[in-house]
């Protein structure tokens, strides 16, 4: 064992006492306040597609607790209560709080209210890549989520240029190219027959693109959604952490003919993808 692997095993299972510690007291602390949620939030979709952001949003708010990454489907899979769940989801974005709401990219939104709440109306986590790969594992997950929480399913579905997305997975994920456009499609699949398996109202699909050209108009339309109210500050704090322009990461790789034409066709199946383009 070298000591970069030793510390990385030190790492992990501190932080897995903390979780649980956090999560323990959080159960006890508001098992009043779980009973007050309005509306659990999952992420679907396709990995690196701009989650994150969206995410941040939402657990900045001062009736929400988003956490990131927790990857809820195992813990509902695995027979958890609703409060093991929700203690879990606040002991995790408690956490990252503390670490500085930071992992590729700066999550912290001035001024609001990451970690803690107000009053608590909305619980969720974002790993949107995750829970879509669980639907299509576990066809009947969307129903043992609505009997775990026993309140109304919000789904929320980012969309980024399919181009972007996949050289995004390719580089992140250290995949050839053309095994990442298969991984993006299966995503797709799974997400197209979202409407055969959700009640209308359970799924929102937000652009990437418009998160970024008008971000208060974008989150205006998700605290809709989710039944957030918009209070004053809260738009223009989390407008202000986002870039100026998108990331077009597709052109940090070398698509070919070949490649770039397989992608345009294929996204040409796909609704919520077919006015996007390479250029």
């Amino acid at each position: 064992m070298t000591p970069s692997t030793g510390q990385g095993i030190l790492r992990h299972a501190a932080y897995r006492l903390v979780q649980r510690t956090w999560s323990t007291w959080a159960r006890l602390r508001y098992a009043r306040e779980f009973d007050d949620v309005a509306a659990f939030c999952l992420f679907v979709g396709y990995p690196r597609s701009g989650h994150s952001l969206v995410g941040a949003f939402l657990n900045a708010h001062k009736h929400a607790v988003v956490s990131h990454e927790l990857n809820a489907p195992p813990l509902i899979l695995s027979g958890c209560t609703r409060d093991e769940l929700y203690a879990r989801i606040l002991a995790r974005a408690g956490w990252f709080n503390l670490r500085g709401n930071a992992s590729n990219y700066p999550y912290q939104i001035p001024n609001q209210w990451q970690g803690r709440f107000e009053a608590l109306r909305l619980v969720g986590d974002k790993r949107g890549g995750a829970v879509t790969r669980c639907i299509a594992d576990h066809p009947g997950f969307l129903e043992i989520v609505r009997e775990l929480v026993r309140a109304p399913l919000r789904l929320v579905h980012v969309v980024r240029n399919p181009y972007d997305n996949i050289a995004a997975i390719s580089l992140w994920h250290h995949m050839p190219l053309e095994e990442s456009i298969d991984f993006y499609f299966r995503h797709c699949d799974t997400v197209a027959r979202l409407n055969q398996i959700t009640a209308p109202g359970e799924v929102f699909s937000l652009r990437h693109e418009d998160v970024i050209r008008d971000p208060a108009s974008a989150l205006s339309r998700l605290c809709d959604f989710v039944q957030l109210e918009r209070y004053p500050g809260y738009l223009d704090d989390c407008s202000s952490v986002v870039f100026e322009s998108p990331t077009y990461t597709r052109r940090r790789v070398d698509w070919g003919d070949r490649l770039s034409a397989t992608v345009e066709a294929r996204l040409r199946s796909y609704p919520a993808l077919v006015d996007y383009t390479f250029d």
